[in-house]
């Protein structure tokens, strides 16, 4: 990335040092960086990386499910362990119950894999759900320390593409080469062991992996941006991106309920004349968050700020570019189970080159959306009022 002292808040090197002490997490330059647009694109590269794989596979998801496409990843996982690779999946047991087949788990275990539940609970340990408000929401793929996917897409059926029987879910993923992803093999270790906590595995250092990517090094700076309950890393974040932003903010989020630090953080980029673009589903997979988002639509608008809600099937991806300079593609919603309850996992990244593919992502999203209009919103009728205030009340507490 070319960075530069006096352009831009944003395009210099010290926005990107402060984000990085911010995120407690290490900046690092010389980055490959590709954006991975829906489970059409992300799929198949995904499963290029684990084919790719001679010594190493590390697999983190919230949802790995037993359907076509859980079977699919398993197969190549399977072949990845029957080719002498080393193969590690961990996933989340609560995920696989909001998908029709449950876990693809004791499949992979059946067949050699090593395979870990995160928290996982049981009707015989009551205490065990305790565990329940903290998850593993991470999305992360990793092979021999030289490639990694970090994105939003769970391994289910709802992210492959409709043409080929699946529900065509809108999701945004990168896949990474170069130094940090000795940065997420150190994120996926940590995740590793606290879900056991009994078993030790080598981490990949740094020579590692810049010697592996040596031969594709790119321009872009990668910060890793780990949160975990209590950190609130990432709504820091957000908010430190709203008010440095100086011409511009794309933000898709499939799950806008927001809290009051980032809304009014960009409530005060649109005021100040920072063009501020919301993205968000029209119909919600969950409904209760949906209701919730539309219930701070008004403070937005009435800022200048403007919100379009998307048409197709659920839009699921959590991404942000600012001042099309600086992206951040990952697992974590602007929502209360993301940004205080839940691990999460999110790759920003400085790279003009980049933040140009995002902000053309999001122009062709908002041909499939619906710009919400101020004052057809504050028209709305008062059951529609009433639902969102019902539904915030209960969104904002959990």
């Amino acid at each position: 990335m070319t960075l530069t002292a006096n352009s831009t808040a944003l395009a210099s090197a010290d926005a990107l040092v402060e984000i990085a002490r911010i995120a407690q997490a290490p900046l690092r330059f010389g980055h490959d960086v590709r954006v991975l647009r829906d489970g059409g694109l992300a799929f198949p590269t995904m499963l290029a990386v684990i084919r790719s794989a001679v010594t190493d596979v590390a697999f983190e998801n919230f949802i790995i499910a037993n359907d076509a496409t859980g079977r699919e990843f398993a197969a190549h996982l399977e072949r990845a362990r029957r080719r002498g690779a080393s193969v590690r999946v961990l996933y989340d047991p609560v995920g696989t119950l909001l998908v029709r087949g449950g876990s693809i788990g004791r499949s992979l275990r059946e067949a050699g894999v090593s395979v870990r539940p995160f928290r996982p609970l049981s009707a015989v340990a009551p205490w065990s759900w305790l565990r329940l408000r903290h998850r593993d929401h991470r999305k992360l793929l990793i092979a021999d320390g030289r490639f990694a996917v970090v994105g939003g897409l769970c391994i289910a059926d709802n992210w492959a593409p409709s043409d080929q029987g699946g529900g065509g879910w809108r999701d945004t993923a990168v896949l990474i080469r170069g130094p940090a992803v000795a940065d997420l093999q150190v994120a996926f270790d940590r995740m590793w062991k606290r879900a056991h906590g009994d078993i030790e595995f080598p981490t990949l250092t740094q020579e590692h992996v810049a010697d592996g990517g040596s031969a594709t090094r790119g321009d872009a700076a990668v910060v890793v941006v780990g949160d975990r309950p209590g950190t609130k890393r990432v709504a820091a974040i957000y908010e430190w991106l709203a008010d440095h932003a100086q011409t511009s903010i794309d933000l898709t989020d499939a799950y806008f309920v927001a809290p009051r630090m980032v809304l009014d953080a960009l409530i005060r980029a649109a005021r100040r004349g920072v063009e501020v673009r919301l993205l968000v589903p029209g119909l919600n997979n969950h409904p209760v968050a949906g209701l919730a988002a539309r219930r701070i639509y008004g403070p937005l608008l009435d800022a200048g700020a403007r919100v379009f809600e998307w048409r197709g099937t659920m839009l699921h991806a959590k991404t942000i570019v600012a001042d099309g300079l600086i992206s951040m593609i990952g697992s974590s919603n602007l929502d209360p189970l993301s940004l205080h309850r839940n691990y999460e996992l999110n790759a920003l990244i400085g790279d003009p080159r980049t933040g140009e593919r995002m902000q053309a992502l999001f122009e062709a999203d908002l041909a499939q959306a619906t710009e919400v209009k101020a004052e057809q919103w504050r028209r709305r009728p008062f059951r529609a009022k009433a639902a969102e205030a019902i539904a915030s009340a209960f969104a904002f507490n959990l």
